[in-house]
């Protein structure tokens, strides 16, 4: 009884009175070099739909766990364009650079939807901007490269800007959220990951419970 009573004393005293056992520990990642302001995606002035597909290395996420949120970083822009329909996936894939077949370039891998919004704004600049992603759903496994679409139908007839990379990423794009096949630009989309790594208790809680009993 009395071990007991210790070990349950131990315990508390390393994770904390009170406190949840679960507990998240999350990175922010951020990726790309600034070369340019770009539309894509966002091109309401120039389209009423868009499929877009961009791509990210594993060398530069080097990270497990589920991706929670995703953040644009937009440019001085006053200008705040709404979107209608929009959704989002992410999925793994082998490719290393984009083709013009949409649907190839997932590697045949399982896309999954992060985002499904009937309207979307796009807040004026400058700054870092929450996308509204949903959490727990991707979890990232940190061994394929990341692939993220996008398609919106409908807009409020704006163009809005954000950061993009000159680093050789790739992307492609149609003017048309059904189509099959779009435009391959050998740049990237400059972007924040933020990555929910661990759940649980921590192992140097554990740890501190083990030396108490040594």
């Amino acid at each position: 009884m009395k071990g007991s009573f210790l070990l349950v004393a131990a315990l508390a005293a390393a994770i904390g009175v009170g406190a949840p056992v679960a507990n998240a520990s999350g990175k922010m990642v951020e990726i790309g070099t600034h070369a340019a302001w770009n539309v894509a995606p966002w091109r309401g002035a120039s389209g009423d739909s868009m499929r877009f597909q961009c791509l990210w290395f594993k060398a530069d996420i080097n990270y497990a766990g589920y991706i929670n949120e995703i953040h644009w970083n937009r440019g001085t822009y006053t200008t705040s364009g709404t979107y209608n329909n929009v959704r989002v996936w992410l999925c793994h894939t082998t490719k290393t650079a984009l083709e013009a077949t949409f649907d190839n370039n997932y590697t045949g891998k399982t896309p999954v939807q992060v985002m499904d919004k009937t309207t979307w704004q796009m807040p004026a600049g400058p700054g870092w901007v929450n996308f509204g992603t949903d959490a727990n759903k991707f979890n990232y496994n940190n061994a394929d490269n990341l692939l993220m679409e996008i398609r919106w139908n409908g807009d409020g007839g704006v163009n809005d800007a954000c950061s993009r990379s000159g680093q050789a990423y790739s992307r492609c794009y149609a003017y048309d959220h059904t189509a099959t096949t779009g435009t391959v630009q050998n740049n990237g989309q400059c972007i924040r990951l933020y990555i929910n790594t661990m759940s649980g208790v921590e192992p140097t809680s554990l740890g501190r419970v083990k030396s108490l009993f040594r």
